[in-house]
């Protein structure tokens, strides 16, 4: 095959859009697509590669497989075993464990599905997977290891009748990207994960490899052309304006992207611009590129290094890294032998084992150190449900509407004070402790709390969550307006759904809903929040005297809590962003079991104050 500068284009932009948005650089908010251009690219070199074997009758499963195995893995067990040396030094036991845990399932390319079995890939404990982004290696493998075997019985429909076996490829893509808009509706999660939920954006590569004759023959060249530039300027524009707060991913938005890159690929317009060498070159990095700067950047967030000037360090150290990976790994012909990359694959995956199932408790580690490690795992398990009141008064991903419990959490009860939390999951940490210490006041508490939904008049999020939320607005509160004696309003407003000046107009309008409706209304303030969770910074200052708190607060959570004091009247807002009363963690319990929740010791010191101060 004929070099082609186009998709060595797209390689480097996907891979510094996807860098970018891991980094959190401005303008970059839509970059987690770069994966979804990956995904096109490989479908029509991977259907190129079999179907030109079909026509010269030489295609082998052996040297097809041989030549995957030899070109991915021995990149990603030089990356598994720089990581697991690098770990060993920094991580926490629990961390490391963890570590040895994803590197396993990574080896044998099924990341995605253990990712999916325990996390989202936008949650903030994913973000510091070190090995989150092998997802995606994952579903590409399945997608090698499937598509051959999967294709072989229509060779013969293939070289005897194309219209027909389009036709046939058309219905495979119409069936993954029917899977994907049913899971993207019932489970986001494998939706995200899963490769019969991705499988169509590869496809539709492969799409480009059918249809590159006829477009080259009968397409003239100023209309590709026109497609081409299209195309770019669509990827661009997605990067740009894309939010993964504002959209579920993938879903039909991410048509966009894909089509995108699919009329580039198919218009072959190899602009003389693309071929400059920077170009070219962070496209030949491309995949060592993509492997190591996440790890990179998970490293410097876990030692506290999370301020903005960090991002050219690490963008140095990810392009260094990534070019020793190419030059010394990827290119290395001595790589190239099947025999020495399966001892290798055997070597690494004994070695992540080990560190997989090595009995750290039996070690003489500080047990301290050992229970705050494994404390937020303890506490979700355990704790979580009960503070929230999950299941019946808080509606999480997992939950529907009809679970709600009107008797339990939305009964007035005359003759008693009836107070409303309404809000998000930082509303739902307050579920339990306002219950137990309102009640001793004789004061009735009603709850209506949802997982990642503000709580806003037209709000967006989970099903479930948004049908709660509208329905307190739209139905419950206007029937119980003279009932309600106040509302208190919760929300992670520092979660960045919406910007600055959009967040302010949706409060303003929520503020104005209660003041028509005559309900007092009072709003607990935005809490501090970490780059990691809270129980670790504690077990790493244990381990190092040197490690301070303030290195691990994210700054956006500071800048909304003043922003909303300049908009949100003073006796609605009430501020306990750096409460000095709050005792952060008493030897037993942090105050925050993650990264930005209040554990229920947390909560209870919050509830105490507010009470106190005669707050609510």
């Amino acid at each position: 095959m004929k070099f082609r500068n186009d998709i060595g284009a797209l390689r480097a932009l996907a891979v510094l859009a996807v860098i970018f948005f891991h980094f959190k650089v401005p303008y970059f908010d839509g970059g987690f697509s770069g994966v979804d251009i990956f995904f096109v690219i490989s479908g029509y070199l991977m259907t190129r590669i079999i179907l030109k074997g079909f026509e010269n009758s030489n295609f082998s499963f052996k040297q097809f497989y041989t030549k995957r195995i030899t070109r991915i893995i021995p990149a990603l067990l030089f990356l598994l075993v720089g990581v697991s040396i690098i770990g060993s030094f920094i991580l926490l036991p629990k961390d490391l464990q963890q570590l040895g845990n994803n590197a396993f399932f990574s080896i044998i390319f099924s990341s995605n599905i253990e990712y999916y079995l325990n996390s989202g890939y936008f949650d903030v404990a994913s973000q510091n997977n070190i090995l989150l982004h092998t997802w995606s290696l994952s579903v590409e493998w399945q997608f090698y290891l499937l598509y051959p075997a999967l294709l072989f019985p229509f060779k013969s429909l293939y070289t005897n009748n194309k219209i027909r076996f389009v036709s046939f490829f058309i219905f495979l893509i119409m069936l993954s990207l029917g899977l994907n808009l049913y899971f993207n509706n019932t489970d986001q999660s494998f939706s995200f994960y899963m490769f019969p939920t991705r499988a169509w954006e590869m496809l539709i590569g492969g799409l480009a490899f059918l249809g590159e004759s006829y477009t080259q023959k009968s397409i003239p060249k100023l209309f590709r052309k026109v497609v081409a530039i299209t195309g770019y300027a669509i990827l661009i524009v997605s990067i740009y304006l894309f939010n993964e707060q504002n959209i579920s991913w993938p879903s039909y938005y991410t048509l966009i992207p894909v089509i995108a890159t699919f009329g580039i690929i198919i218009a072959q317009c190899d602009f003389n611009f693309l071929s400059i060498k920077p170009i070219q070159w962070v496209a030949k990095l491309s995949y060592s590129l993509y492997l190591w700067h996440w790890p990179i950047y998970v490293f410097a967030i876990y030692l506290g290094l999370n301020q903005p000037f960090i991002i050219i360090p690490i963008l140095t150290l990810s392009l260094l890294c990534a070019s020793i990976s190419y030059y010394f790994i990827e290119t290395n012909n001595k790589f190239d032998q099947l025999p020495f990359t399966i001892a290798a694959t055997t070597a690494v995956g004994l070695l992540t084992g080990i560190m997989m199932l090595f009995p750290y408790n039996r070690l003489q580690i500080n047990k301290e150190i050992d229970y705050l490690t494994n404390y937020n795992t303890n506490y979700r398990k355990n704790r979580l449900a009960s503070q929230f009141r999950k299941g019946t008064c808080h509606l999480d991903i997992d939950n529907t509407f009809k679970q709600y419990n009107f008797e339990s959490c939305a009964t007035i009860i005359p003759n008693k004070k009836n107070i409303l939390l309404l809000g998000d999951s930082h509303a739902g940490v307050f579920g339990q402790s306002l219950k137990e210490q309102l009640e001793k006041q004789n004061i009735n508490l009603l709850q209506a709390t949802v997982s990642t939904t503000y709580p806003l008049l037209d709000t967006k999020g989970p099903k479930a969550s948004c049908e709660l939320i509208d329905y307190m607005y739209q139905k419950f509160i206007p029937e119980n307006t003279k009932k309600i004696d106040e509302v208190i309003l919760v929300g992670f407003w520092g979660s960045q759904q919406y910007p600055d000046e959009t967040l302010k107009i949706k409060l303003q309008q929520v503020i104005q809903y209660f003041k028509e409706n005559g309900i007092p209304l009072k709003m607990i303030g935005q809490t501090p929040s970490y780059s990691i969770i809270f129980p670790n910074i504690l077990a790493l200052q244990i381990k190092n005297k040197s490690v301070k708190e303030e290195n691990y607060v994210e700054s956006r959570s500071a800048h909304i809590n003043t922003y909303l004091k300049t908009f949100i009247p003073e006796d609605i807002y009430i501020d306990i962003y750096n409460l000095p009363e709050i005792i952060k963690y008493n030897g037993q319990d942090p105050y925050m079991h993650d990264d930005d929740h209040l554990s229920k010791y947390g909560a209870d010191q919050v509830v105490r104050y507010l009470l106190q101060k005669k707050l609510i």
